[in-house]
């Protein structure tokens, strides 16, 4: 669908453009209802625009609204963007967040947000989840980097299809500014609610929103379309060298040969088999090359042996979580997901630990290091389920939920 650009701040978001730019982030599965499409709507203009330009896209969409529940008047403005979302055509649905710990505020935000919205849009039969970042949210999102040092992985700014677990998160108005997302509402007369605390300067985010001037903001574009061609090369550098050199193991571990132990395939394969969201810095992961094996980043890197020439990649054993409550969906160790349906009201789910020592690892294939550090499942101190990536002694239904390609995604959720 061939659209003209529009440049004027005042105009409306029209559907043919708003289709325009779907496509670009498709594809997409039938339009039908048991399967919609995820809107988080936060009650602002951006994503209230956002479910208005998605409902007339799409007949089946369906919006979750997050509470946070961290000021007095949340709960009120959750219910009152519902109803408004209602009225639209949309079924709503409000997400209540628990208390989550005090200390960097915005990110423990963030993290417990995009959890409850991937539980909601499961359960609810959505593969997609559409956010409203824009133009301006990109700019900040590349200065923030830029001034945290960030290579061309970070300047390329937030990608507007990521994985995140078990959903996709779309962003199809990152090209489009703040103020054409606001000429939207007002054409259909529609209103919306104003965040507080999107004006307090005590948040990073907020002080580069209200400090960066206009040339600022053409800077960001600059560096970001730089740096989005150096990371495409370098990302199918990246995935060349890991095509020939890496074996990844279904039991959440890494064989590397000698050609592949570079910088760059070290600093990416720490990222996967820890299933932390950054990469750790490259002066650290030089360090550990110029020594050949060492731990950083929750997980070893050490001498293959018995699997062959170079180095395995392994979890490091007491990096990894502590015992959570065995129940279906529960992710473990920021890794781990458990598919099993029937199981003990009382059990736990840990680290396998002590309980491989019942284990050969020569015949069940697997490193010592990497058997240890395997989910299993504990009742009463005593392991009652193996996982079933040991084929032919597992019994617990586990399947890998890192959800951290090695190359391609990039940009964090914000």
């Amino acid at each position: 669908m061939d659209v003209l650009p529009v440049t004027d701040l005042n105009s409306p978001v029209g559907a043919d453009e708003f289709s325009a730019l779907m496509e670009n982030v498709g594809p997409w599965l039938p339009d039908v209802a048991e399967a919609p499409v995820g809107l988080a709507v936060s009650g602002g203009s951006d994503s209230l625009a956002l479910a208005w330009l998605a409902k007339r896209w799409r007949h089946h969409v369906v919006a979750f609204v997050v509470d946070h529940a961290l000021r007095v008047e949340s709960a009120a403005e959750s219910c009152l963007t519902a109803r408004r979302l209602q009225a639209m055509g949309i079924d709503a649905h409000v997400l209540r967040l628990a208390p989550f710990p005090e200390g960097r505020l915005q990110e423990r935000a963030r993290d417990a947000r995009f959890e409850a919205l991937e539980e909601a849009c499961v359960e609810a039969g959505c593969l997609d989840l559409l956010v409203a970042h824009h133009l301006h949210d990109q700019d900040e999102t590349v200065w923030m980097r830029q001034h945290a040092g960030s290579g061309p992985s970070g300047l390329a700014g937030m990608e507007a299809v990521a994985l995140r677990g078990r959903i996709r998160i779309v962003r199809p108005c990152l090209m489009l500014p703040p103020e054409r997302l606001r000429a939207t509402l007002r054409a259909a007369g529609l209103a919306w609610i104003e965040d507080p605390s999107n004006q307090n300067r005590r948040f990073e985010r907020v002080r580069w929103r209200q400090d960066l001037s206009l040339t600022q903001r053409d800077h960001a574009r600059e560096w970001q379309v730089a740096a989005q061609v150096l990371r495409c090369s370098e990302d199918r550098k990246l995935a060349r060298i890991l095509a020939e050199s890496a074996v990844w193991h279904s039991a959440g571990w890494v064989h590397l040969k000698p050609d592949g132990i570079k910088d760059s395939t070290i600093a990416a394969l720490i990222r996967l088999v820890s299933g932390q969201r950054y990469r750790p810095s490259r002066e650290q992961v030089q360090a550990l090359v110029s020594r050949g094996q060492g731990t950083l980043g929750g997980v070893m890197v050490r001498p293959a042996g018995r699997f062959g020439d170079g180095v395995m990649l392994v979890r490091e054993e007491r990096a990894v979580e502590g015992l959570v409550a065995a129940k279906a969906g529960a992710i473990w160790d920021g890794r781990w997901r458990c598919t099993a349906n029937a199981l003990p009201v009382d059990g736990l789910i840990g680290i396998l630990g002590d309980g491989a020592l019942k284990l050969d690892a020569r015949r069940v294939g697997l490193p010592v290091s990497a058997l240890r550090t395997l989910p299993a499942l504990w009742r009463n101190g005593q392991v009652i389920g193996l996982p079933d990536v040991l084929e032919g002694i597992g019994t617990v239904p586990f399947v890998w939920a890192g959800g951290v390609p090695v190359t391609g995604e990039r940009g964090s959720m914000t």
